[in-house]
This record gives structure tokens, sequence and C-alpha cells, in this order.
């Protein structure tokens, strides 16, 4: 009887385990980025939202491993810097190869060294301070 009891404990723990692994790689994996921006004196909020089209237009939507990705800015709550950027991906493994895409898009979309630093340059004069986040989505509890 002890032996059968051991047999199922284990066969049990190894389900566990084996529906656990395999509902963590359905879910889906989030990278959420929260920049603190402003507008200085020698920039603008047309000029700023022109730097994140760009940014959508040649990385984000030529990024094949990049499911979807939501900007949100601040309306209304405690700090009106906040700008939030949600990017979704279809595995934790998406994450790094949308990076190793997303390096060669910034070489293809700026062609030149310049180009490039110019971008990150007028960029940078809006916002420096951000915050990193990876999170997954918990099955059945989205609509």
């Amino acid at each position: 009887m002890k032996q059968i009891i051991k047999i199922s404990a284990m066969i049990i723990t190894t389900l566990f385990f084996f529906l656990n692994t395999t509902a963590a790689q359905e879910n889906h994996y989030y990278t959420i980025t929260t920049w603190k921006m402003t507008v200085p004196e020698d920039g603008s909020n047309k000029e700023l939202n022109e730097l994140f089209k760009e940014w959508k237009d040649k990385i984000v939507a030529k990024n094949d491993k990049i499911i979807s990705e939501k900007v949100l800015r601040h309306t209304m709550g405690s700090d009106s810097r906040d700008w939030i950027i949600i990017t979704e991906y279809a595995s934790w493994n998406d994450i790094g190869a949308a990076n190793e895409i997303q390096k060669k898009l910034i070489n293809e979309g700026w062609k030149s060294k310049e180009e490039r630093q110019k971008y990150f340059k007028t960029f940078g004069k809006y916002g420096n301070m951000h915050s990193d986040e990876i999170y997954t989505s918990l099955k059945g509890l989205s609509k």
C-alpha cells in the first residue's frame, strides 16, 4: 500500500510540474518600460510624438517577434511625466530574439552612425530615466 501511495504521489507531482511548464509556455510575456518624459525648451510634444512614431515604424513594426505594442501617455494621476510602453511576446525566448532583431533594424533604420546618434540624442533630451520590467500573463485571468 505504501508503494502505491509513493508511486501515485510521484505521478501527481510529475503531472503537476509538466502541466505548469506547459501552461507557462503558452502564456505571453510583456516588457513594460516606464519613461519619465519632459518637454525641454528646445523640444515639443509634436517632436516627441514623431520620435515615438519613427521608432514604431522603423523598429517595432518590422520586428516579427513583437506581437503587439502599446504606448500609453499619462492622463491623470500623481506623475504627469509617465509614458509606458507595453510590448507583447509569444515566449520568454522571443524577448531576447526581438532584441537581436532590434539591433539589426536600428542599423537599417538609421544608416549612418551619425543618424543613429542624432536620433538617440534627440530622444534623450526628453527623457533619460526609465524602468524596465518583464511580466507574464496569467491564464484564465485576462479578457
